[in-house]
């Protein structure tokens, strides 16, 4: 294991930024895949032409330890071509990226309990030292119940962020601490780095509550709303207005436009009370074009949607972003982020857009 460990929870974005540069060289100096685990036994998915670099989740919930340990020396002159992500026993191993399992031993293999999925990006991923020992031992003695996910065998198809294993320490890591080994390969078994990928993964798929917040400081920002010079303006920007005779209070935005809010629970994420809302007639109200919907501010509230039970925050311009596991919603959330949980009505839903799953 490299000097060059870090956390996940350390600022990483450099590397993002670099990921798409140093790809080629990264191929260039790639290691061709050697391993006693290659062989025909494999379950064949059909070939995926590769268009751009890999855009992976991180591959373990949680805070986890790894370098940039690829092409470290090994016994018997091999070299390392995977980076090893530390982290305790049993932690959940996420899909890095979705795709079908080709390989899924039964039988612990003499290098460990393994999963390898070809990616729908057309890159091959391999998870390494899956568990192999019942929880809290080091017995061996685990079996395939606590290897693999429910439902995770050769052949399945998996989508990206979902739960398929555990990390252990099976194989010849059991003379190591217990860490996933993880793979990134081409479809001719070329090794490449993971690393670059990997922070940048760490960037993009983590949630920053305050910065969330503090970047929509009012209605506008939120949505991106400016001036539109083609349009008569009826309403001062940022004020607040209702009519007499109906309750719904409206956002008059920066493009002249007025903004409903859906429901008090929206309104009370942007507003504490309704000291400022000016009251104009109809037929003032009418003079002002309707804009749409207001959405939850960011980083305020959790949400779903009533016929759905998945968990979301809400990011940038009513942007929802899974949060993948209660572990990840409570990490950032607290102990009691359940009751944190708002619901949008499913008619409200279209109002809002999917973005990348919170994993990290």
């Amino acid at each position: 294991m490299s000097n060059n460990i870090k956390s996940i929870n350390k600022h990483t974005s450099w590397y993002l930024l670099i990921a798409i540069a140093v790809l080629i060289p990264s191929l260039a100096n790639a290691q061709f895949y050697s391993s006693d685990f290659s062989d025909n036994s494999r379950y064949h998915a059909p070939a995926i032409t590769i268009s751009g670099p890999p855009d992976i989740i991180f591959p373990v919930e949680g805070v986890v330890n790894f370098g940039d340990d690829f092409g470290d020396g090994r016994s018997g002159g091999r070299l390392h071509e995977a980076n090893d992500l530390m982290a305790p026993q049993m932690t959940p191993i996420l899909a890095a990226r979705g795709g079908r399992v080709t390989f899924a031993p039964t039988t612990e293999p003499s290098y460990g309990y393994m999963l390898s999925v070809a990616g729908d990006d057309g890159y091959k991923y391999n998870y390494l030292h899956i568990n192999n020992d019942t929880p809290g031992t080091d017995d061996g003695q685990g079996g395939l119940q606590y290897a693999y996910a429910p439902g995770i065998s050769q052949g399945v198809s998996v989508v990206q962020g979902q739960h398929i294993a555990w990390v252990g320490d099976s194989g010849n890591a059991e003379v190591t601490a217990t860490h996933l080994h993880f793979e990134i390969r081409l479809q001719d078994d070329t090794a490449i780095n993971p690393y670059q990928y990997l922070n940048a993964a760490l960037e993009i798929y983590n949630y920053d509550i305050a910065a969330t917040t503090a970047a929509s400081p009012s209605i506008n920002f939120d949505k991106g709303l400016t001036v539109n010079t083609g349009l008569t303006v009826y309403c001062e920007a940022g004020a607040l207005i209702r009519i007499p005779e109906n309750s719904s209070v409206y956002y008059c935005g920066a493009d002249g436009k007025r903004y409903v809010f859906p429901n008090a629970k929206t309104y009370a994420t942007w507003y504490s009370d309704f000291s400022s809302v000016q009251t104009i007639s109809l037929e003032e109200m009418s003079k002002i074009m309707l804009g749409g919907n207001v959405t939850y501010r960011p980083g305020v509230k959790l949400v779903k949607i009533q016929s759905d039970p998945h968990v979301y925050a809400v990011d940038l311009n009513g942007t929802l972003r899974l949060m993948i596991t209660p572990a990840i919603a409570e990490k950032y959330y607290g102990a009691n982020w359940n009751k944190n949980v708002e619901d949008i009505p499913d008619t409200f839903f279209t109002n809002y857009k999917t973005g990348d799953p919170v994993t990290n």
